[in-house]
C-alpha cells in the first residue's frame, strides 16, 4: 500500500499479550457475558487512524450518547503506531478498553490469548448481522468462536490519476491490465515522465499486495489452520525480482526514497511523482484531496487480462470487545450500532472502510463522481466475480509483515538477491508461525 502500510506487534507487546492471557484464563477470562447494561453504565472505546477517523468516531459517540443518556463513554485513540504496545499493557492489566478496533494482523493474537469476547452467541441478537455481506460476517470466526466483528468489506485496489498518464503520453489500461503490461506502463511512464518520477510506488515489501498475487497462481501463503506456509519458494522469489526489475530501470523508486514515503501525504501519488498507488479501495477518499484531479479505481494486475481470482472481499479491521469488560451488554450494543445504524454510518463515511452491508453502501453511494461513490461502486462491480476469502491471518503475522518488507528492502539496498529472499523468508517466518 505505499501509503501507511501496518506495522508489526513489537516483541514487547507480545509479552503483554502473553501475560494478559494467562491472566485472563487465571480468573475465568470474563466478567460474564450477561455483565452491565445495554442502556447505561460506563462504556471505554478505543481505536487507531488519523484525523478523519477520530472526528468521524466522536461525531459518532456524541450521537450515540444523545439517543441513550444513561451510557456514559469514554475514548482514547491514537495513529496505528503506538496503538499496539498500549493497548497490549493495558490486555496485560486487564484494563482493555470494553470496545476496540482490531486490525487483522493482529486479530490472531488477541484472540488466541484470550483477549477478546466470544462474540458467537450474540450474532443475530445483540448484534444484528442479517444485512452484512457474509464473507464480511465469517472474517471474525477464528477456530470455534467469532471473536469481532467486521467494519468494513474492502479490496484491493490501485488509484491511477488518469490526467498524469495522459499528460507524458504514456499508454496504460487498467481495466484489463496484467502483471506484465503493468510493467511496460510503469517503464514507459517514467521514462517519458524523466528524473525523479516513476511509474509505480515499489510494493514489493508489502505482503498485502502479494497475497492476491500467489492467490492468482492458485495457492495462499499460510495454510489454512495457519500454522504452516502454502507458499512456494518460486512465488517469493519471482515476486522479489519483479520488483527489483522495475527499480533496476527505475520505473520504481529506490528502497532509500520508499523508505520515506510511509503515509498518504508523503506517497508518490501525493506528491506527484507517480501515477498510481496501491491499498485498500476505501483508502481513495484519503488520497483523493492529496492530488488536483480525480482518481480512478483498478483492479491489480493479473496474470490473465481481466482476471479477479487472485481478489477478495473481506474485513480488515473489526469492532471486538474486551473479554474483561465489566460492561458486556453496553459494549455489544455500541458494536450494533456502530455497524447498522443509518446515523453511525452517515457519520462515518469510508472513514473504516466500505460499509459491510449493500444497504450502507448504498446510502453512501449516490454520487458515483465522488471519492466514495467509486470506492463503492469498485466493490458492487467485483463482488461476484472475486475469489473467497482467506481465513483470518495466522497468530505471528505482524512479525511475517515486518520480516516481508525487510527482505525486499535487502533485495533493494543490494544487501540480498530475490534467491536468498525467498528461502530466508521460508526459513523465518515458518519460525514465526511456531513461535
Amino acid at each position: 500500500m505505499s501509503g501507511p502500510i501496518t506495522s508489526p506487534l513489537t516483541r514487547r507487546a507480545l509479552l503483554g499479550l502473553t501475560a494478559a492471557a494467562a491472566g485472563a484464563l487465571a480468573t475465568g477470562c470474563s466478567g460474564g457475558k450477561n455483565s452491565g447494561s445495554a442502556t447505561e453504565g460506563a462504556v471505554r472505546v478505543g481505536w487507531y487512524g488519523g484525523d478523519p477517523v477520530h472526528a468521524a468516531m466522536k461525531k459518532a459517540l456524541d450521537a450515540y450518547h444523545g439517543k441513550h443518556s444513561g451510557v456514559t463513554i469514554s475514548t482514547e485513540f491514537s495513529p496505528f503506531d503506538g496503538y499496539w504496545d498500549k493497548l497490549a499493557t493495558q490486555t496485560a492489566g486487564r484494563n482493555a478498553p470494553d470496545v476496540y478496533r482490531m486490525s487483522m494482523s493482529y486479530f490472531a493474537d488477541y484472540a488466541d490469548r484470550g483477549a477478546l469476547l466470544d462474540l458467537s452467541d450474540q450474532l443475530g441478537s445483540a448484534i444484528k448481522t442479517a444485512d452484512l455481506d457474509a464473507d464480511v460476517a465469517a472474517s471474525g470466526k477464528i477456530d470455534d468462536g467469532t471473536y469481532g466483528v467486521g467494519q468494513s468489506s474492502i479490496s484491493h485496489a490501485v488509484f491511477s490519476r488518469p490526467a498524469a498518464w495522459q499528460k507524458v503520453g504514456a499508454e496504460v489500461s487498467t481495466a484489463d491490465w496484467t502483471w506484465e503490461s503493468f510493467a511496460e506502463a510503469a517503464k514507459g511512464y517514467a521514462g517519458e515522465a524523466g528524473k525523479g518520477m516513476y511509474g509505480t510506488p515499489d510494493v514489493g515489501g508489502n505482503i498485502q499486495i502479494f497475497e492476491p498475487y500467489v492467490r492468482q497462481r492458485g495457492r495462499e501463503i499460510f495454510t489454512p489452520d495457519g500454522a504452516g506456509l502454502a507458499v512456494q519458494t518460486e512465488d517469493l522469489e519471482e515476486w522479489f525480482a519483479y520488483w527489483q526489475d522495475l527499480r533496476s530501470s527505475k520505473a520504481a523508486p529506490p528502497s532509500s526514497i520508499t523508505a520515506e514515503t510511509g503515509d498518504f501525504a508523503t506517497s508518490l501519488l501525493a506528491t506527484g511523482k507517480s501515477p498510481l498507488s496501491f491499498g485498500w479501495v476505501q483508502q481513495i477518499t484519503f488520497y483523493a484531496p492529496l492530488v488536483d484531479d480525480p482518481l480512478e479505481v483498478a483492479a491489480l494486475p493479473s496474470p490473465e487480462a481481466g482476471s479477479l481470482s487472485g481478489q477478495f472481499l473481506k474485513a480488515l479491521d473489526f469492532w471486538v470487545v474486551s473479554s474483561t469488560s465489566k460492561n458486556q451488554q453496553g459494549a455489544l450494543a455500541l458494536v450494533d450500532y456502530l455497524i447498522n445504524d443509518p446515523g453511525a454510518i452517515k457519520t462515518l463515511g469510508l472513514t473504516l472502510g466500505v460499509p459491510p452491508s449493500k444497504a450502507g453502501r448504498d446510502q453512501l453511494g449516490s454520487d458515483p463522481d465522488s471519492p466514495e461513490g467509486k470506492a463503492i461502486a469498485y466493490v458492487e462491480k467485483i463482488k461476484d466475480k472475486v475469489g473467497k476469502p482467506p481465513a483470518a491471518w495466522p497468530k505471528g503475522y505482524g512479525e511475517i509483515q515486518e520480516l516481508f518488507g525487510k527482505l525486499n528492502e535487502d533485495v533493494g539496498f543490494g544487501k540480498s538477491d530475490p534467491a536468498k529472499a525467498a528461502a530466508q523468508f521460508m526459513t523465518e517466518a515458518k519460525q514465526s508461525l511456531n513461535g
